[in-house]
């Protein structure tokens, strides 16, 4: 017998509907909703029987936390796949204490009034079992990549997500880290020195500058991704990549699942999801149609101190003219000094509102 044949037998389940099997599917239409005909309630017991010969993947360890479990990231893998779900929704959920679980087999429960919260639950009956059955395949598969890359998985209500994510407008129900999440719970140098962490995207050019500023001189920098965590991009930066994986103070940090590659969208997702950690946005260079200009957008949406400097007339810096023309009180514009005094001065403002 071949080593494949071996492990085929080892997960081999009966498959044959006796009585005992029968009588478990007419008890079906009463437990789940929608309630399933005959055949499809054949397909999922048997989909049910071979998940079972699956062990399910070790729980990530890290110190104060581990990964969901299968149920738990598969239900709101399911509920991401309702239209109108979105980030905000999952924290409404989360303190109103309704476990995605719940939610999918009992959408009643949902403790919400309104005719958004009416549509959701009629979307959420109407979800088949094939996108249940697909978003446990999923979790498992996730989970399985997580412990691969010793990755945590954080969702709302654990420890280690991060408190100003959770607070913000952009509350995504699902982060994937690799590195250790206690980074954020406390940057050019200047920042770092003050103790603030650089946030930034990863990309060539002042993001990766951010990125190894902190790292020379010892600081913390958080480096938020476009993709799953098991890619690199830009892939020009696969040298600081892997120096920063090494490097204690860093960390990497996805709304995106593994496998999943950077598209425009995501790109603009990600910007969004930095402002979501930092405490305060600076935009150092940016036209009117750069992708700095999202994240200036998204740090007005969410009320933070934004900082640029001063344009220089150039087309490269007609967006820093835009950031400077419609500043506000907590707002800064800076002029490109020898000593860099106003700038130094930023980060020590940010400093005192932490």
């Amino acid at each position: 017998m071949t080593a494949r044949q071996e492990t085929m037998s080892a997960h081999r389940v009966e498959t044959r509907l006796n009585e005992a099997i029968i009588r478990e599917l007419d008890g079906w239409p009463s437990e789940r909703t929608p309630s399933p005909s005959r055949s499809e309630a054949v397909r999922l017991l048997l989909e049910e029987r071979l998940c079972s010969g699956r062990r399910e993947p070790d729980a990530v360890q890290h110190p104060g936390f581990r990964c969901p479990s299968v149920d738990r990231l598969a239900a709101i893998y399911v509920l991401e796949r309702v239209s109108g779900f979105g980030p905000v929704k999952f924290r409404e959920m989360h303190e109103a204490g309704v476990d995605p679980q719940i939610a999918i087999e009992k959408p009643d429960r949902l403790p919400f009034r309104g005719r958004t919260w009416d549509k959701l639950r009629a979307a959420i009956r109407g979800l088949s079992h094939a996108d249940v059955s697909a978003a446990r395949n999923r979790a498992f598969e996730q989970l399985e990549r997580a412990k691969d890359c010793a990755a945590p998985i954080l969702l709302h209500g654990d420890p280690e997500y991060p408190k100003r994510v959770y607070e913000s407008n952009n509350p995504v129900p699902v982060l994937y880290v690799r590195g250790d999440p206690d980074i954020w719970k406390g940057t050019s140098s200047i920042a770092a020195r003050r103790g603030l962490i650089i946030v930034s995207g990863f990309a060539i050019g002042a993001d990766s500058i951010g990125h190894e500023a902190a790292s020379n001189i010892g600081g913390r920098t958080i480096c938020v991704m476009p993709c799953g965590l098991d890619k690199v991009f830009p892939p020009e930066n696969r040298s600081l990549w892997e120096d920063l994986l090494s490097y204690s103070g860093a960390v990497f940090v996805s709304q995106f699942a593994f496998g999943q590659r950077a598209s425009s969208l995501s790109l603009r997702k990600r910007n969004k999801l930095i402002v979501a950690f930092a405490q305060g946005v600076l935009v150092a260079q940016s036209a009117t149609d750069g992708g700095a200009m999202n994240a200036y957008r998204f740090g007005c949406d969410q009320k933070k101190p934004i900082a640029t400097f001063r344009a220089d007339g150039s087309g490269q810096t007609t967006g820093n003219a835009v950031i400077s023309e419609n500043s506000g009180t907590r707002d800064i514009t800076f002029e490109v000094t020898t000593n860099g005094s106003e700038y130094e001065a930023w980060p020590n403002g940010l400093s005192s509102l932490i």
